[in-house]
């Protein structure tokens, strides 16, 4: 991990808004910025404090022994919980001489109101500074996204053999959760989606009692953690033998799907990308049917910057990893998606989610 470049980066922003002092309290981002493993969880009780000459971390009592641990041989200085962490860091701020703070705009309102109270200076919200430094991924980043894209494909294998009729989503969805668990995933990026039959036309359907019946589409979408930082696949398979509109439906979501990740490098805007594979499935006379972006960046967080949209400006850049997930969505009749994870090139992508993608009928 590259504490020096993150903190530098993140120093370059303030200066450039002119900002003296950063209060940033959100978990993803304050592990990013510390780059402490096994330290913090997601509740938002830490506060990572950036000036131009200090890294400051304050922690509760719950957090101390390991954070303490972990900063030595770091630029970050622990504090420790002598009463509530903001009341510390606002106070030492104005100690340090700050007169402009900035504060992460995901705040609580009532929270931010409190600091800007107590503070002398002026205080500011201010919007994705650390996530916007999060976007290119290191290395050791990139191992850990591709290592738990391998415990997803592994988990596809597997479940495969036990979508049987009789079978309810929400045992899939569980057994889904152990088997990534018992191989190495920290936990799961997000509760897994498993969408069978009607309900598969629900992009974001969450797991119930219906069970598979012979003929469903049945949508899955889940992902890995490991160290900290996520993967993301969907896969869309049939039970029993596919009908010709299922067919035709999954063909054309699959050559939207290839088309996208065709698309995929640094330079171009998430609405470019997006484009690629959505006029595949508007061609098809299908277009009304997707109504979702193209796509979105992963990392620390299973949804982060940037977004691969129809109205994204955001400029892809190498080093970003990002999914590419159109999809198909007929009520009563049933969805489609395919998804893969993909780290974006300077001329095109490396894609780390190596599942089939043919139709499978089970």
């Amino acid at each position: 991990m590259n504490a020096d470049r993150r903190l530098a980066e993140v120093r370059r922003h303030l200066a450039a808004l002119g900002v003296d002092a950063f209060l940033v309290n959100r978990s993803p981002n304050v592990r990013f910025l510390t780059g402490f493993d096994s330290v913090f969880d997601d509740e938002p009780a830490s506060l990572a404090v950036v000036t131009a000459a200090h890294s400051l971390l304050f922690v509760d009592s719950r957090y101390e022994e390991a954070a303490r641990r972990a900063a030595s041989g770091t630029p970050w200085r622990v504090h420790g919980p002598e009463r509530d962490v903001w009341e510390s860091a606002t106070e030492a701020m104005s100690e340090h001489g700050a007169v402009t703070l900035g504060v992460e705009s995901t705040v609580e309102h009532r929270r931010f109101t409190k600091v800007a109270g107590s503070f002398a200076g002026t205080v500011a919200a201010l919007d994705d500074v650390v996530e916007q430094v999060r976007v290119v991924k290191e290395d050791h980043e990139i191992e850990r996204i591709a290592a738990a894209a391998q415990i997803s494909d592994a988990a596809f294998i597997h479940i495969l053999g036990l979508i049987t009729l009789g079978k309810t989503e929400r045992e899939i969805a569980l057994e889904l959760e152990v088997f990534m668990r018992h191989n190495g995933s920290e936990g799961v990026a997000f509760p897994p989606i498993v969408a069978s039959g009607p309900n598969s036309s629900k992009p974001h359907s969450t797991p119930g009692e219906r069970e598979f019946e012979q003929g469903d589409l049945v949508v899955l979408d889940f992902g890995a953690r490991v160290g900290g930082y996520c993967s993301d696949m969907t896969r869309t398979v049939v039970v029993g033998q596919a009908t010709d509109e299922q067919r035709r439906i999954y063909e054309t979501v699959l050559a939207a799907n290839e088309a996208g990740l065709a698309a995929v490098r640094a330079g171009l805007t998430g609405a470019e990308i997006d484009e690629a594979a959505r006029s595949v499935i508007a061609a098809a006379g299908l277009g009304e049917r997707f109504g979702h972006g193209l796509g979105h960046g992963v990392g620390l967080e299973v949804h982060e910057a940037p977004r691969l949209g129809p109205r994204s400006e955001d400029i892809l850049t190498s080093g970003a990893v990002v999914t590419v997930e159109p999809g198909v969505y007929v009520p009563e009749f049933g969805g489609v998606r395919i998804e893969d994870l993909v780290v974006v090139n300077e001329d095109g992508c490396t894609v780390l989610t190596h599942s089939a993608k043919d139709l499978i009928e089970l």
